[in-house]
């Protein structure tokens, strides 16, 4: 079954029959799903996201972050008390607002990020995602993403877009290859054999990045890899199945 690892509904804007549809129409036979980062109210969206998972057989991620295009954010950092109802967290710019696709080092931002990483806020999450299993699909920028996976290396984190938003496809490969916990996500970012030769196939979830990315298209540029069949498989769902049952 093809299971799409980025889908971002909002109740108003993008309902999960128009994403279903989508997905249906590309041969999509589930997906994760989470708040879309332009909601006007996340946390309503994330209850959303919970209610059409269990409604359709989706897996729900618990969006965490900011709304990176206005800049805005919730003033705390607050873990819910049914996380454990989730299948992931999706932190999303939280820290950052924009998009970092240099891996260029803002040392200001940084040194936030390791004091919010330090508070008392921060290690509840973590340690709610430890206690539950939760895998985190994590996006910040270069520098910020690197400090979470040195100081969580007992939380399976996912990148999404291959590292493309979260400081540079080739940096953010150059840095976490050979990382075993980290793995990556197609949506919006070139795939090639070198990306599968270093990283290793098992590690890469394909995701559509719906809805600014089309599920056909991204589905398209996997099945044009000169792999193997069963290696393919493996990235269009198998996967990402296999991690998500574990953490079920």
């Amino acid at each position: 079954m093809i299971v799409d690892a980025h889908v971002a509904l909002d109740s108003e804007r993008y309902p999960v029959e128009q994403a279903l549809s989508v997905l249906t129409g590309a041969n999509v036979g589930s997906a994760v799903v989470f708040a879309h980062p332009h909601s006007a109210d996340l946390v309503k969206q994330n209850r959303h996201i919970l209610s059409v998972a269990r409604e359709h057989n989706l897996w729900p991620f618990y969006y965490i972050g900011g709304n990176p295009y206005t800049d805005t954010r919730a003033d705390e950092l607050i873990t819910p008390v049914n996380l454990g109802d989730y299948a992931g967290i999706r932190w999303h710019r939280w820290i950052g607002t924009g998009i970092d696709r240099q891996g260029l080092l803002d040392r200001d931002e940084l040194e936030w990020a390791v004091h919010l990483m330090e508070s008392p806020e921060f290690e509840a999450l973590t340690s709610a995602a430890a206690l539950y299993n939760l895998p985190v699909m994590f996006e910040e920028s270069l520098a910020v993403t690197l400090e979470f996976v040195l100081r969580f290396p007992s939380l399976d984190i996912i990148i999404p877009h291959l590292g493309a938003r979260s400081g540079g496809e080739a940096n953010v490969l150059r840095e976490l290859w050979d990382t075993p916990n980290v793995y990556f996500e197609t949506s919006l970012a070139q795939v090639d054999e070198i990306t599968l030769a270093r990283v290793g196939s098992q590690r890469i979830f394909f995701g559509s990045g719906y809805p600014e990315g089309d599920p056909a298209n991204e589905l398209d540029k996997i099945d044009r890899l000169p792999i193997a069949e069963e290696v393919k498989e493996g990235i269009y769902g198998d996967n990402i199945a296999a991690l998500l049952a574990e953490h079920r």
